[in-house]
């Protein structure tokens, strides 16, 4: 008897890991269906859901930077960018946005860097390439 009770247990607690691991890619694509209809208050609460269960999802950290972007709030944004970059140093969108937003900072001396580090990692976004290097050349001289 005890060893269909702890049968039984296992199998229990695997189907509510189940579940739940079920319930936290829900969180994300909620995330994304109220992001693309540019509801971001709704986004921003599923996506910050969404890392409270899976802390490492960069997907997550990105869109919450957009949505920090979209309410101009620089300070978070550049927070949920560093994470991005921490946890995958080679997202390419993340570093494009951190450039811009050094650029918009003023910081042209880590743009410089970033955008080194972007032209080596860049495979679907190095056609803006070119125009980050204009870019920081053109500000700085400003």
């Amino acid at each position: 008897m005890k060893k269909y009770f702890k049968y039984f247990l296992s199998i229990f607690f695997c189907s509510l890991a189940l579940k739940s691991y079920s319930a936290n890619l829900d969180y994300f694509n909620q995330g994304m269906k109220f992001f693309n209809q540019n509801d971001y208050k709704e986004a921003k609460y599923y996506f910050e859901k969404d890392i409270v269960f899976n802390t490492k999802n960069e997907k997550s950290y990105l869109h919450l930077s957009k949505i920090s972007a979209f309410n101009k709030d620089n300070n978070q944004q550049k927070n949920y960018l560093d994470t991005v970059l921490v946890l995958n140093p080679k997202n390419e969108e993340a570093l494009y946005l951190k450039i811009l937003l050094n650029i918009e900072e003023g910081d042209f001396k880590k743009a410089q860097e970033s955008n080194l580090v972007f032209s080596k990692v860049c495979k679907e976004l190095c056609s803006k390439k070119n125009d980050l290097s204009k870019m920081i050349i053109i500000d700085k001289k400003q």
